[in-house]
């Protein structure tokens, strides 16, 4: 897995501007307050380094600092994001160009005609640290203030330059060295953000992934892998809350324990593949057969296991499910082209009646349909169980 790159491709860079969105605007508000504040309280160097052009001067910084004004109130616009590049980029150069233009008016008797170039190198190390444009804008931005700067002092001011050659050159000289240094710090920076922005993004696809697999390998182990019912251990959770369930509302947890009939002459005639895509038919049947709120689950083999929550008062409507649920499993079925039937044998339990321990409700509904399978005469679900009876409550299974 690759983390570390240069270029993200279309979709990603649109993830990573969206990602950078916030940041963008803290950072462009932080921005526009410091730098106001700095233009503010630079005025009071203007009556020192700018005498003869002082109210000029104080109408640019005012002219700036509105503009900053403004880029602060659109952070809180719609479009910021959209323009962000076109936003900030304006500010930059209104700001760069407010500090140029008190250079230009300055006389050779004011201090800002030598110091005020500092205020470009300010500008500069903003451009680069302040803000998130490209690379390709705030390269030629720079240039620009470079130029702009050396336009003033060299173009304009070429008569004056023989007294002073050296500290122009110096000025210049120092200018470059912090587009320069911004240029690189800005380049980590980016880097880094990516690299911060990649590894973030393969830690929450990671993460996904576990989680994904953690979803998949706990359905795996609660469900049977082939019809996709829930398999013994998780049925048996699912009739313990059940019993719990039964117990608050004062209703009845009927447990049908069903094994089907003919289903190993499927096998053996047909196949195992044949055989599988019985069970799966019957398993999805019986599922669509169920209420809400009712479980059914495949124990192994051709065992199903079904879990009825029940009124007291309608206890005696358990013998007739059975009936429809034989029915459905007797309906025939077309495996591979084959007409196939397969019948079923029912064996009955229900909480609290035979019990409160799940694990005995099951003891006993497995018996009785055992005892279906060998043909036993039934009696209600509702009769006590005894073990010594050899007459238990079952449904007799139809055979083909």
């Amino acid at each position: 897995m690759q983390i570390i790159r240069n270029k993200l491709s279309q979709p990603e860079e649109v993830e990573f501007q969206s990602f950078l969105k916030d940041e963008k605007i803290k950072l462009t508000r932080f921005m526009c307050i410091l730098s106001s504040i700095l233009y503010a309280s630079f005025v009071a160097v203007d009556f020192w380094a700018l005498k003869s052009a002082f109210t000029d001067a104080t109408l640019i910084r005012a002219f700036v600092i509105g503009c900053l004004c403004l880029t602060y109130i659109s952070t809180f616009a719609g479009f910021f994001e959209k323009h962000y590049s076109i936003i900030v980029a304006s500010t930059y150069v209104i700001g760069a160009g407010g500090v140029e233009a008190m250079i230009y008016i300055s006389s050779p008797i004011d201090q800002a005609y030598e110091t005020y170039f500092v205020g470009v190198i300010l500008i500069l190390i903003t451009l680069f640290s302040w803000t998130y444009l490209k690379l390709r804008i705030s390269v030629p931005l720079a240039l620009i203030s470079i130029l702009g700067y050396a336009y003033i002092e060299v173009i304009d001011r070429g008569m004056e330059l023989n007294s002073r050659e050296a500290a122009l050159v110096t000025n210049i000289f120092l200018l470059g060295s912090a587009a320069i240094i911004g240029f690189i710090a800005q380049v980590m920076r980016d880097r880094y953000i990516r690299e911060n922005y990649l590894l973030q993004q393969s830690l929450k696809e990671a993460y996904k992934a576990k989680a994904e697999e953690a979803k998949d390998n706990e359905y795996l182990a609660n469900h049977d892998p082939l019809t996709g019912l829930p398999n013994r251990r998780y049925m048996t959770e699912l009739l313990e809350a059940s019993m719990k369930e039964a117990e608050e509302k004062d209703k009845v947890l009927v447990i049908m324990f069903l094994d089907l009939n003919g289903f190993k002459q499927v096998n053996d005639i047909y196949g195992h593949a044949a055989g599988d895509k019985v069970l799966k038919v019957v398993a999805k049947r019986l599922e669509l057969a169920i209420r809400r709120g009712d479980h059914i689950a495949r124990l192994g083999g051709d065992e199903y296991l079904i879990g009825l929550m029940m009124d007291k008062d309608h206890l005696g409507e358990a013998e007739n499910m059975t009936e429809k649920f034989a029915a459905i499993i007797a309906q025939p079925m077309n495996i591979e082209g084959i007409r196939v039937r397969v019948g079923s044998s029912i064996g009955l339990s229900a909480y609290p009646i035979h019990g409160n321990q799940i694990s005995v409700l099951l003891d006993i509904a497995d018996k009785r349909m055992y005892a279906a399978k060998k043909g036993r005469p039934p009696i209600s679900v509702g009769s006590s169980y005894q073990q010594k009876d050899n007459k238990v409550a079952v449904f007799p299974g139809k055979k083909v």
